[in-house]
């Protein structure tokens, strides 16, 4: 059972800042919009963790008739899952080891409302009689916010490389567009990995603040396991399940370049607007993540809400499709996760043909980039970001991923300045310069 409590309202960032403990976790609307953003959840006290190569661990311990926060999971699932889903090529060694799942319990979950300026605390134990609860691990201990000071420096980087060159990139994407025009595939999201190393690291969540301050997103995340830190400020919903069954997936393809001047600003994202080849890349996933969402949905129930929708994020334009649909009542919320996993937009289309494509061709494997993070309640329902714009940190090593939808008119250097766009708000975030990322 869960019981709840009102508090005054704080700043996420500034609750999470004084969180010291080995596990825990942050999901962090930093821009409110339209289709997203209003609560901000803040997990801590693990309870019970979850490391698996499969679905099958976590499938056995979630609910759907209890709160939702009563029983509720945060943390991620990795491309790599795909290898329970079907039968593909293996990947290769990867530079940042880490399981392919990663589910965890707590003790404590803050749910904060932007619009109301609302804090509810949720535990797992009654808080005491007279309503400030007390310390220990077995019973609630509000946490009090950290001052906001001005986050850290991003550290002092001695190494920095990729899976491949920015030559390599583009024979890869020639090749891609090849097989393309021969038939064997639509669409294919052939991404570079970038990894390296510090001489002196930096604090992980003054590192995160400043993410948030540099690239702003309704789908942020910060997720602190043992010696390895999670830092994402993805803008794109993978997947949205209410209690009642209703599912929303709002997949990004198509992308443009912002600007400081507001007339080239403006001309990008009209361009972008009337780009054939972005709506045509767009459409491929829109179609995919229909087709995906109708093996979990009611028939008849799937559909485009909305189609080519440009937003403007603090870096870059995007365009994303609306879909919607019912999950069939003997559809359990994972199975219907496990129906759409990977994200569609982080492969390509058909969707195994652009996974073994890129898999052949990125030498590494993806790890969490491309999977999904966010969490399950114990009501049945769930809400999962698109691992993008993701940064690693493990001791003193990182990583981070891009990547692009290639289609038929794409061209290798287009794709290449778009991976380079992508990679804008990291690389502030890090002090690198995109020169810096052959």
């Amino acid at each position: 059972m869960a019981f709840s409590q009102s508090l005054p309202w704080s700043e996420p960032l500034d609750l999470a800042a004084a969180i010291d403990e080995p596990y825990w976790a942050l999901l962090y609307s930093g821009v409110q919009a339209g289709y997203s953003g209003r609560y901000s959840l803040l997990a801590h006290g693990l309870l019970e963790k979850i490391e698996s190569e499969d679905f099958c661990a976590l499938e056995a311990r979630l609910t759907s008739d209890r709160p939702a926060f009563d029983n509720a999971w945060f943390g991620y699932l990795s491309y790599g899952l795909k290898h329970s889903l079907e039968q593909l090529p293996p990947d290769r060694s990867n530079w940042l080891a880490l399981p392919d799942l990663c589910m965890m319990r707590f003790l404590q979950v803050y749910h904060f409302d932007h619009k109301k300026r609302a804090v509810t605390l949720w535990s797992t134990t009654p808080p005491p009689a007279g309503g400030r609860p007390g310390g220990g691990h077995d019973s609630p201990n509000i946490i009090s916010p950290h001052p906001n000071t001005p986050p850290a420096g991003e550290g002092i980087i001695s190494s920095l490389r990729s899976n491949m060159t920015r030559q390599e990139y583009l024979d890869k994407a020639a090749h891609v567009i090849e097989r393309i025009h021969a038939g064997d595939l639509y669409q294919a999201n052939l991404t570079r990995k970038f990894m390296g190393e510090f001489a002196e690291a930096p604090k992980p969540f003054d590192l995160f603040r400043k993410l948030c301050a540099v690239s702003p997103a309704p789908y942020s995340a910060f997720l602190r396991l043992g010696d390895t830190h999670v830092l994402s400020s993805s803008p794109e919903l993978f997947l949205r399940i209410d209690a009642e069954g209703r599912i929303c997936t709002r997949p990004i393809k198509g992308t443009a370049p912002r600007f400081s001047d507001a007339g080239k600003d403006a001309a990008s994202r009209d361009a972008l607007q009337a780009s054939a080849k972005d709506k045509a890349e767009n459409l491929m996933i829109a179609d995919l993540m229909r087709n995906d969402l109708s093996r979990a949905c009611i028939p008849g129930s799937v559909a485009t809400e909305r189609l080519f929708e440009v937003t403007s994020h603090a870096t870059i334009h995007h365009m994303s499709s609306t879909i919607t649909g019912r999950k069939r009542p003997d559809c359990s919320t994972l199975e219907a996760v496990q129906c759409c996993f990977p994200p569609g937009s982080m492969t390509g289309a058909p969707k195994l043909a652009a996974i073994r494509l890129c898999t052949e061709m990125e030498a590494l494997e993806r790890g969490i980039y491309s999977g999904a993070i966010g969490w399950f309640g114990g009501d049945g329902s769930a809400e999962l970001s698109v691992v993008i714009r993701t940064l690693l940190l493990q001791g003193n090593r990182f990583e981070f991923q891009v990547g692009g939808g290639i289609v038929a008119d794409s061209t290798p250097e287009q794709e290449l300045q778009e991976l380079i766009d992508k990679a804008g708000g990291i690389c502030r975030c890090l002090g690198i310069g995109v020169d810096e990322l052959q």
